[in-house]
């Protein structure tokens, strides 16, 4: 056999040879004298080492001089049971055919290391035993990942549970044994079925194979109320990352697991309190639209002591902006949304309300309203003066546009873009005063106009048609910010 030892300046002693084996396999020799990463190691049947390979020496810390003629005992760590745990490892091999396994070795300098061994029996051409090849491992880099993940699991702040494809768990920390309630020797092998409650289980095994056939980090039933169950039988809801990880082993799982239930009951008492507030809100514009309502009654009441017309044609006109201002109330009451207004329902509304209450006065004139409702909404803030906008639009119209009383009166809304909406109230009627809007000899309503879509954010535009106005008022729609 030739020298397997690692080639150096100074001579080293040639192997020992085995009685019986040809020394003619030079690809045999060949491969050992140069693999370093793995020891091979050619004992006899008594388990002395005959042949001790450069990765040997790289991974025992022992040169060929040292080490050829001693026993392979002598490379565990010592103890009173290493001759004869290596002799049972040696007679496994020889009835099994191999032995593998991991052990923990020695080195030279006293240092431990965890080793994958294999030992495989050599026979000569009559099949006699003549001894064994030992192959080493040394595990030592992945055993520090492993003790270095195991750590990183333990120091996570949250429960770590790693099982592997069947199911069984494998890893777990701390935090997953106090979830849980059991004790760190009764969950490892455990199945993962156990932690959760029964009407889960059936499902889950399913679920886990399909996670394994498309493996990627992500959260575990995503839209569905997960929940752990204790070893006492009590449930909890939780929430689960779930992450793959590859193995020498195959496939495993690792679960990162989160108990929710101080979230859900902060969740509840939030739910609760918003309730409370909801119902609080909705009582307030109630109440709001009903005193207003009061102050609608008060004013029809007082027109009636009133004889003369400009007097009454001034209650009248405070009626409708007053009425304006309650039908937002309404709509926030009815709808239980107090963050906006469907501004097409409040017109659809609003225009029957106000050719009512003029009676006669809008009798022969008649509102072609285009207000889709749900097309366009506004915010709460906004809503106010808005409704006061569209009070005096409309009826300025109604008591000015035609002085004979009848003719027609266009009113449409409109989405301009994602952000803002377009209101236009026109007619064919006489067309503006000799005054300008803004003047202080213009109506009430003339001036009301651009304070009122200053305070919505909006663009008013008034154009005097000849005959008939055109009034166009751009503004932001709901959810569209602050900026006109």
């Amino acid at each position: 056999m030739l020298n397997c030892a690692r080639e150096t300046t100074s001579p080293s002693p040639g192997p020992l040879p085995l009685p019986g084996i040809r020394e003619s396999d030079v690809c045999f020799d060949l491969l050992i004298r140069h693999v370093e990463d793995h020891a091979i190691i050619l004992l006899d049947a008594d388990g002395l080492i005959r042949s001790w390979n450069a990765g040997a020496e790289r991974m025992h810390g022992y040169p060929a001089a040292e080490a050829l003629g001693r026993h392979s005992s002598g490379l565990l760590p010592p103890s009173d049971d290493a001759g004869p745990q290596t002799m049972r490892q040696l007679a496994q091999a020889m009835r099994d055919g191999r032995y593998a396994g991991e052990l923990w070795h020695v080195r030279r300098d006293g240092s431990r290391f965890l080793a994958d061994i294999l030992l495989i029996p050599l026979r000569a051409d009559d099949g006699a035993l003549r001894g064994y090849a030992k192959i080493t491992r040394d595990l030592s880099h992945r055993k520090r990942m492993e003790d270095r993940f195991r750590q990183l699991v333990q120091e996570s702040p949250n429960a770590m549970i790693m099982i592997n494809g069947a199911g069984a768990i494998i890893l777990f920390n701390r935090l997953a044994e106090a979830m849980f309630g059991y004790q760190g020797d009764e969950l490892p092998g455990m199945r993962i079925e156990q932690l959760m409650p029964e009407r889960f289980r059936n499902r889950h095994g399913q679920l886990r194979q399909g996670f394994l056939r498309r493996p990627e980090a992500r959260p575990m039933g995503v839209g569905r109320d997960l929940y752990g169950l204790r070893k006492d039988g009590g449930e909890f809801p939780i929430e689960i990352g779930l992450n793959p990880i590859e193995t020498e082993t195959g496939p495993m799982v690792l679960a990162g697991i989160v108990d929710i239930t101080a979230r859900k009951q902060a969740q509840r008492q939030l739910e609760a309190a918003l309730q409370e507030k909801t119902t609080l809100l909705n009582e307030v514009h109630h109440r709001v639209k009903n005193n207003l309502q009061v102050i609608i009654s008060l004013l029809s009441m007082q027109s009636q002591y009133v004889h003369e017309d400009s007097a009454r044609g001034v209650l009248q006109d405070s009626q409708a902006r007053v009425r304006s201002m309650a039908l937002i109330h309404q709509l926030l009451y009815e709808r239980h949304d107090f963050s906006r207004v469907d501004l097409g329902e409040y017109l659809q509304r609003f225009n029957q309300l106000l050719l009512s209450s003029y009676g006669q006065l809008a009798g022969g004139l008649s509102v072609e309203l285009d207000a889709p409702a749900g097309l366009v909404c506004i915010e709460l803030q906004r809503a106010t003066p808005c409704g006061l906008l569209i009070n005096e639009l409309l009826t300025n119209a109604l008591k000015h546009a035609y002085p004979d009383g009848r003719g027609t009166i266009w009113m449409r809304l409109a989405r301009q873009d994602e952000r803002r909406a377009l209101l236009i109230v026109a007619d064919r009627g006489v067309g503006l005063p000799a005054a300008a809007p803004a003047t202080p000899h213009a109506s009430l309503g003339l001036q009301l106009m651009p304070m009122l879509a200053e305070q919505m954010g909006a663009r008013l535009n008034i154009l005097d048609n000849q005959p008939g106005v055109r009034v166009e008022v751009s503004f932001p729609a709901f959810g569209a910010g602050e900026n006109p």
